[in-house]
């Protein structure tokens, strides 16, 4: 191969990014890239993906959101992405995801599997544009590892999942993508004989170099502790070239009783073969190197890999570009070591942030020559946590790469099984396509190498699975070449759009294809370039005239695009009457609401239908209509009353809670009730009346409604919980429980990050019991219902409350009415722990009415005013300090009542004057400043008046 051709930038064929002269030890450094992702709040659980999926030549992103929603995240020529939701793939969370083209139509597919929920594959249409969930069929599995894998050399891959508690199972690809049940193919029988369980992390790999495919499965059984027991023991299946596969972990210096989770295979000193990453529990992480012949030899001692925690993850790759594999670890604790050139490592401090990465997928992100991460922060060992996911870009350096994607044609079409081989002043390295690796992920399946600061390859050599080699001499740095089967470069096949691609009837566009080639588009056409008039996906097929060739990617074409406008409340629909909500819509080129309207967003404050039509490209568009419901509390219906004399009054209103105030707006709330008696009066006085109500509220019942299974109590170590999203606020009001062990617990929701919201404790009997907890919830996600693990030691000496959990027909999730989601637990979909039929109350919306006034009159008759008054008297002096005189113009006739009363009515004087007095000494100097009455009656008639004490 000539190193003299042209390249296209950021193209899926023959890549030229020029670099600068390297420095080979140049740091590891990533950036935290997710402003560049649609969606920069996602949440993996273990499974996440990084490999080409529609066939461009860039690495994009699978990935779970929330362990069980798939989305396919492209990586678009010009550094963008867009992303791709298929929607949950099953209900309960996924541990495991690989990823190949299993009918060789030039899209990949997509593998997961967890629990017991069944195994399927989400196929690439034809056209790459849409996928289908396909069911596989066969035993039931708790998938723990997959890979896809040419095992039979049929050119076609088939797959293998590790069962957790069982052999492990696989599947043939039946030369259309179907799968059938092919257990048989391999004997992986356990000697000395056991169930086989315990299979964690598988690869598949040319590990002695014979040219075909051997797999080592990394095995972990928790509850044995015995590293002799077989089914901890990690197993190595030697295929003899002719698919007949044995076993020989002994023979090669595999055979490792720890408890193992992962195995990678990579050659980290550039000789030629194939040296062996194996990450442990319960002792340390392990580095062997192979002696060239395929048998190892632990260099752990030696090599600087100090690995704390449990390690989920182990994956070795070249991430600054020297030419030599670094290892990647995430579990509960992330750490990146580079590898130093001559079998030891050194830890990079920090390469990320202080959120400790728990998975993690690996390829190149955003075309750079660098290999990028995206890293997942699950909680062991694939429940999502609050911390999103995070694309981590390389920061880069001088150091040179080339890398390097397979098309098979004779292999499988991802080429899974080949080897890439490159030469060069380093001497040799080696890479192996693969489908699936370490625990559940799967990385990108485009070969990289880094270079250092060596600018030129002097050959590269591809052994395909077929048997074909394929060999290219003098290759420049810097570029990403595609090769297919049997001695093919691919030219470069991509389509450019000469204008707009989205247009009205009668308009069109030119699509362009590389110069100096022969072409066949897809709607038939052998030119060069073509004129689209109609819509569709159009691509093209590009050929040198020696047998090479190259697909595009498809551009699709949109001809007179439908708008499908939505109204959008920015708060609730349906208020109290007097309050308002916002409408909007998406940004348009004009807009006009059914209200007339011509905003991109209205004020509605009434209740009604609302609808908004929007200036389209081509036309105008009409929304669906939106309904405002207003609740409206009717005005009470009020009875006055009149007083002729001073003395307090009643008022009566009607309404579902009146209340009464002393001002129309504001003011002091005097009572509640449909009627009010009022302080003693001697004037008219006007009351204010509003009536209250209650709106919306509701009751729900959900969650498991009651124990299912035999087993009843889970291990007194364990406290579980129910991980719950609350949509809106509610009272927990019940729930039920079963116990054999009386007494209190103390009952706990959690926000997601298992800080205490709200508890209380309850005293539970033997048995089956409803208990009223009354927890109030507001809104928020991966919530947690649970008891207090102090307190549980505190009273039974162990961590579990003691309270009956399900591990038998548990199907979240658990809606209950549109408030709450139930999820999981803590330990995954399969368990349901404690409380059981939650009951839950909607408090509702109050809403008030307008005041109505209410009057008390004052009114004396006018034919007896004038005979009651009382004549000639007056008080001196009025404000007054404390002694006030009253003083009458005429000697009372017969003896007189005086009476003080505070302006609630209470009598605070009552004395006595004889016939005949004139005068009388009042002395406040102890009461309080304030507004009093007096009154002074003699004879059937009556002096009234106010005095203010000082």
């Amino acid at each position: 191969m000539n190193a003299n051709l042209t390249f296209f930038p950021r193209l899926g064929t023959l890549l030229a990014l020029v670099f600068a002269t390297a420095g080979l030890q140049a740091q590891i450094a990533f950036t935290n890239s997710n402003s560049l992702l649609p969606n920069g709040n996602a949440h993996s659980g273990v499974a996440i993906a990084v490999t080409d999926m529609n066939g461009d030549g860039l690495d994009d992103i699978a990935h779970l959101d929330n362990a069980k929603i798939l989305h396919i995240v492209y990586q678009n020529a010009n550094g963008t992405f867009t992303d791709y939701a298929f929607g949950n793939v099953s209900s309960a969370n996924q541990w495991s995801m690989c990823v190949a083209d299993v009918d060789n139509n030039g899209f990949n597919d997509v593998f997961s599997g967890g629990a017991y929920d069944g195994l399927r594959i989400i196929t690439a249409a034809a056209d790459g544009d849409t996928y289908s969930y396909v069911p596989v069929m066969g035993p039931n599995t708790f998938v723990q590892g997959s890979n896809f894998a040419d095992i039979n050399n049929d050119g076609y891959v088939d797959l293998f999942a590790c069962h957790d508690d069982g052999e492990s199972r696989i599947w043939a690809n039946n030369g259309d993508g179907t799968f059938t049940s092919a257990d048989g193919w391999i004997n992986m029988a356990t000697v000395p004989a056991s169930d086989n369980s315990g299979n964690y992390g598988s690869i598949w790999t040319d590990f002695d170099n014979d040219g075909d495919i051997d797999l080592y499965i990394a095995k972990c059984r928790q509850g044995v502790s015995n590293p002799t027991d077989p089914r901890r023991i990690n197993a190595l299946f030697v295929n003899d070239g002719a698919g007949n596969f044995s076993e020989q972990a002994q023979e090669y210096g595999l055979k490792i009783g720890a408890q193992s989770w992962t195995a990678d295979f990579n050659d980290i000193d550039n000789d030629g073969d194939m040296d062996c990453f194996i990450t442990n529990h319960d002792v340390a992480s392990m580095l062997l190197e192979n002696d060239g012949t395929g048998h190892f030899t632990d260099i752990t001692a030696t090599a600087g890999l100090a690995i704390g925690g449990l390690p989920i993850q182990g994956v070795m790759r070249d991430f600054d570009n020297d030419g030599f594999v670094d290892v990647l670890v995430a579990g509960t604790n992330h750490y990146l070591f580079r590898n130093n050139g001559d079998k030891t490592f050194s830890a990079v401090p920090n390469p990320f942030d202080n959120n400790d990465m728990e998975s993690y997928a690996i390829g190149d992100l955003n075309h750079d020559g660098f290999l990028d991460i995206y890293g997942g922060y699950a909680n062991i060992y694939t429940s999502p946590s609050n911390i999103a996911d995070v694309l981590w870009l390389n920061q880069g350096n001088d150091n040179h790469f080339l890398a390097v994607q397979l098309i098979g044609e004779v292999s499988n079409r991802n080429g899974i099984g080949a080897r890439v081989e490159i030469y060069g002043d380093w001497g040799i390295q080696i890479r192996e396509v693969r489908s699936g690796e370490s625990y559940g992920i799967m990385n990108s399946m485009i070969q990289h190498f880094g270079m250092g600061a060596s600018e030129v390859v002097d050959s590269l050599i591809v052994r395909w699975p077929s048997g074909i080699i394929d060999t290219y001499l003098n290759i420049d740095a810097d570029q990403q070449l595609t090769l297919i089967e049997d001695n093919c470069v691919s030219p470069p096949a991509t389509v450019m759009a000469l204008g707009e691609t989205t247009f009205c009837s009668g308009e069109s566009v030119e699509l362009s294809a590389p110069e100096g080639f022969n072409y066949l588009w897809s709607n038939g056409e052998m030119t060069q370039n073509i004129v689209v008039t109609d819509a569709g996906s159009y691509s093209v097929t590009v050929s040198d005239g020696s047998g090479c060739y190259g697909v595009s990617t498809a551009v699709d074409i949109v001809v007179d695009p439908v708008l499908e406008p939505a109204v959008q409340p920015l708060g609730d629909l349906t208020f109290c009457e007097g309050g308002e909500v916002t409408l909007t819509t998406a940004e348009a080129d004009g807009y006009l609401w059914s209200t007339g309207a011509t905003t991109q967003s209205i004020l509605v404050s009434e209740a009604g239908s609302y609808s908004v039509t929007v200036q389209g490209l081509c036309d105008e568009y009409t929304s669906a209509e939106v309904s405002v419901e207003t609740w409206t509390v009717e005005l009470p219906e009020v009875e006055n009353d009149t007083l002729e004399e001073a003395g307090t009054a009643m008022l009566t209103a009607t309404g579902n809670d009146p209340h009464w105030y002393d001002a129309f707006f504001g003011g002091n709330l005097l009572g509640t009730g449909n009627s009010f008696t009022t302080p003693v009066l001697d004037m008219s006085t006007t009351y204010y009346v509003e009536d209250l109500d209650i709106f919306g509220q509701a009751s729900y019942t959900g969650g498991q409604a009651e124990h299912t299974g035999t087993s009843e109590y889970g291990g007194n170590q364990f406290n579980g919980q129910i991980i719950f999203d609350c949509h809106e606020p509610f009272v927990l009001k019940t729930v039920k429980v079963y116990t054999d062990t009386p007494g209190d617990r103390v009952i706990e929701i959690l926000d997601e990050n298992e800080n205490v919201l709200e508890s209380v404790q309850v005293n539970i009997p033997a048995g089956e019991s409803t208990i009223v907890v009354d927890l109030p919830v507001t809104p928020g996600n991966n919530l947690r219902l649970t008891t207090n693990t102090d307190f549980n030691n505190s009273e039974f000496g162990f961590n579990s409350p003691r309270l009956q959990r399900s591990s038998q027909d548990v199907q979240y999730p658990y809606l209950i009415g549109d408030v709450a989601t139930l999820k999981e637990s803590q330990f995954g979909a399969d368990w349901y722990y404690y409380f059981y039929n939650w009951t839950v109350e909607i408090p509702g919306s109050e809403c008030i009415s307008e005041r109505v006034p209410v009057e008390v009159v004052f009114q004396i008759p006018d034919a007896v005013q004038e005979e009651l008054l009382l004549r000639g008297v007056s008080l001196y002096p009025n404000p007054s300090k404390g002694l006030v005189q009253l003083t009458l113009s005429q000697p009372l006739t017969e003896e007189g009542q005086l009476l003080l009363r505070d302006l609630t009515g209470k009598q605070l004087l009552l004395d006595r004057l004889g016939a005949g007095a004139t005068q009388y000494d009042l002395n406040m100097g102890n009461l309080p400043a304030g507004l009093y009455l007096v009154q002074l009656s003699s004879g059937g008639r009556v002096f009234n008046a106010k005095v203010v004490r000082e």
